[in-house]
């Protein structure tokens, strides 16, 4: 297995694919990029498996669990909804589940968290970035390892937003090859920054979303009616967002000459 580990967001069985043939190692299947990622449908996931399956794959497929955007505070509504999707994306055939809960004062909360896990036994478990919000990073990191939790997804560590290089090398010594910190880096990052990124913080494991283009619809009929600022779907009606293989190639190819 390669020292640098490639994750990758994918919102369609074509982005899985485009994907693995850039030289990702997993995807992070996901809905509603707009609103932070939202759990995709268990139709995606089980089309997203068969592809893998036909086309000879190794590829992770990692499956996004938040039910709503908003904050990682579930009523008890939400997080019967979650729970009902982990099980059923675990019988869809995920190979690993990505989710988060947070107590109203900045806790991770152990008792949902535990209960998410109980329905998805075996398979790898990252905490994504709902990790943010909580009050004391370090300690959720402790609670983390306890909890058997696979993947820590972080987005910078800096409360403003951006990476902070030298606190994410503390937290990857703090983990101690206990469990492996993930470093996302957002629409905002650009390719010549990844170098400098794994040479200051030490990170192994990324997952980067910047690959994403948009191609013109192939409709050859689209309503001619302005669209309204607030009405998005007519709005998307004249593009198609998809992951370019080639932008995943290229980030694959950046960490070889580290490997």
């Amino acid at each position: 297995m390669a020292k640098y580990q490639l994750e990758v967001g994918a919102r369609t069985v074509e982005d899985a694919l485009s994907a693995w043939r850039g030289g990702a190692d997993r995807v992070e299947l996901y809905v509603s990029p707009t609103e932070g990622a939202l759990t995709p449908s268990m139709g995606l996931v089980q089309a997203a498996v068969a592809a893998k399956k036909a086309a000879g794959s190794n590829l992770g497929l990692f499956v996004m669990l938040r039910p709503r955007s908003g904050d990682f505070l579930y009523s008890d509504a939400d997080f019967d909804t979650l729970l009902r999707d982990t099980e059923n994306l675990y019988a869809a055939g995920a190979d690993g589940f990505m989710s988060g809960i947070v107590t109203a004062d900045g806790m991770l909360d152990i008792k949902r968290m535990k209960e998410v896990m109980k329905r998805c036994p075996g398979k790898p478990f990252t905490l994504h970035r709902g990790f943010e919000s909580t009050r004391d990073q370090f300690r959720t990191l402790e609670e983390c390892v306890d909890l058997g939790i696979d993947y820590i997804l972080t987005g910078g560590l800096i409360p403003g937003g951006g990476l902070d290089t030298a606190r994410l090398s503390k937290l990857i010594e703090k983990a101690d090859g206990r469990i492996k910190i993930v470093v996302a880096l957002g629409s905002g990052f650009t390719v010549d920054l990844l170098g400098p990124i794994i040479e200051q913080s030490g990170a192994v494991e990324y997952h980067i979303v910047n690959g994403y283009r948009q191609r013109l619809s192939q409709m050859q009929w689209v309503p001619g009616m302005e669209a309204l600022d607030d009405d998005h779907l007519r709005k998307k009606l004249g593009t198609v967002d998809y992951l370019e293989e080639t932008a995943v190639r290229e980030l694959r190819d950046i960490f070889n000459k580290y490997e």
